[in-house]
C-alpha cells in the first residue's frame, strides 16, 4: 500500500462513518450510531483493518499520533488526509488540559496546548474538513482550526510518507516536461508544499528539464531527479506545445 492509497481508504472510511449520520456521544468512534471528534478518525483508522493503541482523546493524538504536527499558517499549508486540530495555548480562554497531559502526568512532554476538536481534510480545493461536532459538519473555511498532520499510523502501513498528487489526467500539460527559467538568478527552489513558506526540497538550476506530474495556475508539482515537490508555474517553460510558460 502506497502513502496515497492509505490516504483515500482513510477518506473512505471516513465518507462511510459521515453517510451513517452518527449522532454525538464521547466516546464513539461510528461503529454503533455514535461517535465524537476523535471518535471519526479512530473509527475510520478501525475500519481499515488498523489498531487504535492510545487513549481515545484528541489530546492523546495530538502527542502520539503525529508524524509532525504543525501549525496551520493557512490553507495552502493543508493537504488531503491530513488530520487538523483546534487548539487553546496555556491562559486562554476554554484552555482544560487534563491533568494527565501537564507537567508531572503520565503523557506529559513539554506541549501543554489542549487539542480539544479533531477533523479530516477530506477536500483541499475547495477546502473541506470533514468532522463530528454536534452533529456530522463541512467545515469550508479554516476558521478556528489551528494545527494540522499526518498519522503515524497511515505511515507505517504505507512503509512511510511519499504523498505525491495525482495528476490532472484532462490537463493536457500533465505528463509534460518542461525548462525550469528565470529572469535572474541561478535556481528556482522546489518545495514541500505550493507555498513560498513550504520547507526547501532542493534548489534547481536554470535550464534543467522536469516532469510535470500536475499542473497548475500558480504552482505545479514536478518531478527533478529523485525529488518530486512544488514549483511555481512561472518558472516552467512547457517544452514543444507551442505556448511557452503556462
Amino acid at each position: 500500500m502506497t502513502w496515497n492509497e492509505a490516504v483515500q481508504e482513510f477518506l473512505d472510511k471516513v465518507q462511510v462513518i459521515k453517510n451513517l449520520n452518527p449522532k454525538r456521544r464521547e466516546p464513539g468512534d461510528g461503529s454503533d450510531g455514535y461517535c465524537d471528534c476523535i471518535g471519526l478518525i479512530i473509527g475510520a483508522i478501525r475500519r481499515m483493518g488498523l489498531k487504535w493503541t492510545g487513549i481515545h482523546g484528541s489530546n492523546w493524538a495530538a502527542r502520539k499520533e503525529f508524524v509532525k504536527l504543525e501549525k496551520i499558517n493557512s490553507v495552502s499549508d493543508l493537504e488531503l488526509g491530513d488530520v487538523v486540530l483546534k487548539a487553546c495555548a496555556q491562559g486562554t480562554s476554554g484552555w482544560d488540559l487534563p491533568s494527565r497531559y501537564r507537567k508531572g502526568g503520565k503523557y506529559y512532554n513539554g506541549d501543554l496546548n489542549d487539542y480539544y476538536h479533531a477533523g479530516v481534510v477530506t477536500k483541499v480545493n475547495p477546502l473541506n474538513i470533514t468532522h463530528m461536532s454536534s452533529k456530522m459538519t463541512v467545515d469550508t473555511k479554516l476558521g478556528k482550526w489551528n494545527y494540522h498532520g499526518k498519522l503515524s499510523i497511515l505511515a507505517k502501513a504505507s512503509g512511510g510518507i511519499t504523498p505525491t498528487p495525482a495528476p490532472a489526467p484532462d490537463d493536457p500539460c500533465t505528463g509534460s516536461r518542461a525548462v525550469v527559467v528565470a529572469e535572474s538568478g541561478r535556481t528556482v527552489n522546489l518545495r514541500r508544499k505550493p507555498s513560498l513558506r513550504g520547507a526547501l526540497i532542493e534548489r534547481v538550476p536554470l535550464g534543467t528539464t522536469v516532469d510535470i506530474i500536475a499542473p497548475g495556475e500558480e504552482w505545479a508539482t514536478i518531478k527533478y531527479g529523485r525529488y518530486t515537490g512544488y514549483m511555481m508555474a512561472k518558472f516552467l517553460d512547457i517544452i514543444g506545445d507551442g505556448k511557452g510558460k503556462y
